[in-house]
Parts: C-alpha cells; sequence; structure tokens
C-alpha cells in the first residue's frame, strides 16, 4: 500500500481534494476492470463478504489499497475491541456519504487483545428461521432459499417456482449475489457462482443495492441482533430508575416516554453486557457493537452507565446507536453518543427520522435541532404541522440533508433549522445554511430562537406546550441570519461609507452564490436596511457580482 497519511493528517482542503479525486479515479478504474471482465465480479463478492458495509466503492478502494485486508475497522472500533493501530500505521482511506475523507485500519497493522469469535447457533437453523419470519417456508437447497429470500426482501415479490425458472438476467444476479454474502455471514459454505465473462452493468447501482438487501434479510434475525437486545435490556430498566420523574418533570409524560421508547443504563457498568452474554452475545460482539469497552485486564466496562437512552435508528428501522444523559449536576459529559461502529456514524443519521416518517410523508415542516429531548419537545407540542430530528450535535451534514430527503420533499417542505440559541448554535445555524445550500435545496429555510439560552425542551419545561408552537409560528428566513452575520463581519460597526460598502459587497456574495434561486428583491431590500445603503446600490453591486462569478 502507498503512503496514503496517517490518521489525523488529511492536510489542507486542497490536499484533501485532490485525495479525493485520486480515490475516485481509483474507484473508477476498478469498476471498469469488473465490467470489463478483468476481475470476475466473484472477485468483488469475495471481498464485500469481508468489508462490504463500507459500500461498493469503498470495498474496492480497500482491495486496492491493502490487498491483503480481512478485518477493517476505524481507529475508534479497534481501540473499542481492545486494540491498537501501531504508530506510524498509514490508513486505508475511504470516501464517506457526503464526500469526505475517512481512515479505516486493518487488523493487521493492529496489536493488543485477541478478537472473540462471536458465539452464534447454527447457520442453518437461522436461515431457516429468517424465511419463516419472512412468511416463506422452503426445503430447498441452503443457495437455493437464500436466493428466494433475496427476491422477498428486495422486491416484495412472490418467490420464483422450483428450480429457479422465473429468474433471469440482472435479478438472477442481485438475488445469486445475495445469496452467496447472506450464506457466508451465517457461516455456510456459498454456493458455486456463474456470471457472464463481462460485467457491464457493475458499479455502485446494483453492488449498493446488493448489499443493502443482504442488511435488510440479516436485520430479520432478530434474536442475534445485539442493539435490538441492548434496547430492549435499557428499557426493561427505566421504570426503576431515576429517569421516568426526571423526564415527566421536563414535560414527557409516560405515555410520550413509552411512545418514544426511552431506556436507563444502570449505574454498575457491569448489567448491560451480563445480561448480553446471558443471550448468547460474545464479547467481541459486545465491543464492536460500541455497548462496552475492554478494561486493560480484558474485562468489559459497560460505556453508558446511569444515564437515560435515547435509540437512534437506521433508515429501516433498526437500532444503530445509542444517546444517553447524565441526571442533571452529574459529574461527566451530559450527551454520550455511541462510537463509530459499523452501524453508527453520527453524521449520517438523525434521532426521531424514523419515528416521524409517516407524519414527514403527510406534509410536516421538517424542524432540525440538536439533541433528543429537544426533538421530543418539538413533537411532542407541535405534532400537526412540525416533526422534529435532532443531529445529535450542533453539525448537519450533506449525508444527514439526503437521509431526510428520502422521506419528504424538500423542495416543498423546506427545512426549519433551530439549533440552541447560544454562540455554537448560531455558528452551526449559518454553517447549516451553507450544507443546504451545496445540496441544492430548493424550499423555504427559515429559523426559530426560543429565547435566550433556550432550547425547545427549557421552553417546554418553563412555559408549556403553547410556547413551543408559538416560538415555531414566529419563524425566520435563515438567509436573513447569514446576511447579518456577513454584514457584520466586514461591516463592523458601519460607520463609514466604506465599512458599509465593504458589508453589502460580502452580503451580494452570499446572495450570488446561493445554489438555488431566491427572493432577490427581498434580500436585497434587507442587505439595504442593515446597512442603510440605498436598494438601488445594492442591486448594482449584486449585478457586479453575478457578471463576475459567470
Amino acid at each position: 500500500m502507498g503512503s496514503m497519511g496517517s490518521i489525523g493528517s488529511m492536510g489542507s482542503d486542497a490536499e484533501a481534494r485532490r485525495l479525493l479525486a485520486a480515490l475516485r479515479g481509483i474507484a473508477e478504474q476498478e469498476t471498469a476492470r469488473l465490467r470489463d471482465g478483468t476481475l470476475p465480479w466473484t472477485w468483488w463478492l469475495e471481498r464485500a463478504a469481508r468489508y462490504g458495509r463500507y459500500g461498493f466503492t469503498n470495498t474496492l478502494l480497500i482491495a486496492a489499497q491493502w490487498r491483503a485486508a480481512s478485518d477493517v475497522r476505524s481507529y475508534e472500533a479497534w481501540r473499542a475491541a481492545g486494540r491498537q493501530v501501531r504508530k506510524g500505521e498509514a490508513g486505508i482511506r475511504l470516501i464517506t456519504p457526503d464526500g469526505r475523507l475517512r481512515a479505516v485500519f486493518d487488523v493487521a497493522q493492529t496489536d493488543g487483545l485477541p478478537l472473540q469469535e462471536q458465539a452464534s447457533e447454527g447457520g442453518r437453523e437461522q436461515l431457516h428461521r429468517i424465511a419463516a419470519r419472512l412468511g416463506y417456508q422452503g426445503d430447498e437447497d441452503l443457495a437455493d432459499l437464500a436466493h428466494q429470500l433475496a427476491h422477498v426482501v428486495r422486491r416484495g415479490d412472490r418467490p420464483d417456482p422450483p428450480g429457479l425458472a422465473g429468474c433471469r438476467g440482472l435479478r438472477r444476479v442481485e438475488a445469486d449475489s445475495v445469496a452467496y454474502l447472506v450464506l457466508v455471514h451465517l457461516g455456510l459454505d456459498p454456493p458455486r457462482l456463474s456470471f457472464p465473462p463481462t460485467a457491464g452493468w457493475a458499479g455502485p447501482e446494483i453492488g449498493d443495492r446488493i448489499l443493502a438487501t443482504c442488511r435488510r434479510l440479516e436485520h430479520h434475525d432478530r434474536s442475534t441482533d445485539v442493539m435490538r437486545a441492548a434496547h430492549r435490556f435499557f428499557r426493561a430498566c427505566l421504570e426503576s430508575s431515576w429517569g421516568p420523574d426526571y423526564l415527566a418533570e421536563r414535560g414527557f409524560s409516560r405515555a410520550v416516554q413509552r411512545r418514544w421508547q426511552i431506556g436507563y443504563a444502570p449505574r454498575s457498568g457491569q448489567a448491560l453486557h451480563a445480561r448480553l452474554r446471558s443471550l448468547g452475545h460474545s464479547d467481541d460482539a459486545i465491543v464492536s457493537a460500541g455497548l462496552a469497552r475492554r478494561r486493560r485486564s480484558g474485562a468489559l466496562l459497560d460505556r453508558f452507565r446511569d444515564r437515560v437512552m435515547f435509540a437512534i435508528r437506521a433508515p429501516d428501522g433498526a437500532v444503530a446507536g445509542f444517546i444517553g444523559r447524565l441526571p442533571d449536576g452529574a459529574e461527566g459529559p451530559k450527551y454520550l453518543n455511541s462510537p463509530d461502529t459499523e452501524q453508527f456514524h453520527k453524521g449520517e443519521l438523525l434521532y426521531g427520522l424514523h419515528e416521524t416518517r409517516d407524519r414527514l410523508v403527510r406534509g410536516a415542516r421538517p424542524v432540525l435541532v440538536e439533541g433528543p429531548l429537544d426533538a421530543i419537545a418539538v413533537n411532542v407540542a407541535a405534532a400537526r404541522t412540525h416533526a422534529a430530528i435532532a443531529t445529535c450535535g450542533a453539525a448537519v451534514t450533506t449525508a444527514q440533508i439526503h437521509a431526510l430527503s428520502q422521506i419528504t420533499d424538500l423542495d416543498i417542505a423546506g427545512l426549519v433549522i433551530a439549533l440552541d440559541d447560544d454562540e455554537a448554535g448560531r455558528t452551526g445555524s449559518l454553517r447549516a445554511w451553507h450544507t443546504l445550500m451545496d445540496a441544492q435545496v430548493r424550499g423555504p429555510i427559515g429559523t426559530v430562537s426560543f429565547g435566550p439560552g433556550q432550547d425547545p425542551a427549557d421552553l417546554l419545561r418553563s412555559q408549556g406546550r403553547v410556547a413551543v408552537r408559538e416560538a415555531l409560528r414566529a419563524e425566520k428566513e435563515l438567509s436573513h441570519r447569514v446576511l447579518d452575520a456577513a454584514i457584520e463581519r466586514s461591516g463592523g460597526a458601519l460607520d463609514t461609507h466604506e465599512q458599509r460598502l465593504s458589508a453589502v459587497r460580502a452580503a451580494v456574495r452570499i446572495i450570488a452564490s446561493s445554489a438555488v434561486p431566491v427572493d432577490v428583491a427581498r434580500q436585497v431590500a434587507h442587505v439595504s436596511a442593515r446597512t442603510g445603503v440605498p436598494p438601488g446600490t445594492v442591486t448594482e453591486a449584486l449585478t457586479e457580482t453575478v457578471s463576475n462569478i459567470r
């Protein structure tokens, strides 16, 4: 593997762009080799069985950078598993869904505790149980059964007749590929597959679709889902903790707590992993899921202790991670997220997106807030008009916007940014606006303030649901806040003609560079009112700026 730079040293923006371009070129080159038959499709399947969780393109990139890669994880995931990436090891570079760089490492680049095998029942029994849960009873060969289940999950089709007589072309390629990957995952011998010598269809579209079908199929085996088991445990522990009274005092009734499936992580640090062990989950699986970490002695310690727990779900509803909140006044970070794992990447998921999807589909206006209590507060107070989701931090990413756009048409519904009304929240709102512009969201983008130093949960607690609804009705255009920030940054006190013109030039650059159409007359009027510069002069500056950009 060539020197790609160590973790944490992505370099300047220009270097990152060059590296991204190089990686995309590598992926395109490897895809072309799959399409012309230089690399057989089975070559990709063999590697997808090892690290396909990172997606089609990244599977190619891992293989290109580290040919013998077998077990690939992030720096944080290796630490959680009790292993340390050796100093000086170069990261295997991947491309995230929002177009950024990410580093992972192969097990051969690490030292530490030996990895434990996941305790599991026979793969044959698991496959038949998945089939039963999908309502399909099949007695055929295991490879044929997995093939049929791929059709059931992928398209909702009725199973093909025995002998696969109804399966042709690309549908067969997909189903055979899914069957191969599922059988390998279950520890069963995969079938010997035959594909056309050239694969003009090879690429991210079919590759990622195959991987998504595998994930959906495997999620039907609920008894082996360590995250689901942890969520059940947390929910069972809530009633005997301080959590219900605390949440009720914040304005969240017992019914709301049940609806949002809130839980509690016991204080001891041993309770969760002991329960998961009793259900047959291995220590390695518990650690890999981000639910515990290894001490120096090798013993496990639960990651979440004495915290109210909120589940973050993947788009298909599976629990991907958790956010835990300490009681007021306790030492430590108020909120703690799951670490980066195979299932959980904070910058790609939104708390509450799965729970509010029905209302979003029906046209509720999406509201982006910071934390889980804020999301629940808005949903409790304004369920008829708004649907709140949380970023679990102030940074809004293009991957999160993309996930939201899969459920609601942002070009029609738009979006409300309602981050905390403090310096970090205001900065986050400005960054969110630029992210939305990059994503070319054309719907109305608003901003809401719940009062100095207050968030939606605070307002619900102090003044009730009506106050939250009134704050939402007082929505303002986020673009005006962005323009005001540019004016303040470039114009200073606006005492002189030069300061005012500098402020105007900064503001019109933002208007001119917007990726989507804006109400120019309203924006010009706003800049004129803020700077005291006549509208005609602002319009001239805007026209000149647009001409220069073109």
